[in-house]
């Protein structure tokens, strides 16, 4: 997870967690200020998997959750 410029990782690593929570901070380096708000919209409206924001982040990490639907 990321606050502003910060990540926090959990003890239970995946293989590119960190690479996608550095897609969030160039994400937020992008929007400074707005972005919290953005990301909280597209996740009310589209679901955590299918946020732009999410999407972006796994798609350019390579990660297998994209393209899946978790309900």
């Amino acid at each position: 997870m990321t606050l502003g410029n910060v990540i926090l990782l959990g003890p239970k690593l995946l293989d590119n967690d960190l690479a996608h929570e550095l897609v969030h901070i160039q994400q937020h380096q992008r929007e400074p200020f707005i972005h919290p708000l953005l990301n909280g919209v597209e996740t009310l409206r589209h679901g955590y998997r299918q946020n732009k924001y999410e999407n972006e982040a796994y798609t350019r990490t390579g990660s297998a959750h994209i393209g899946r639907r978790l309900k």
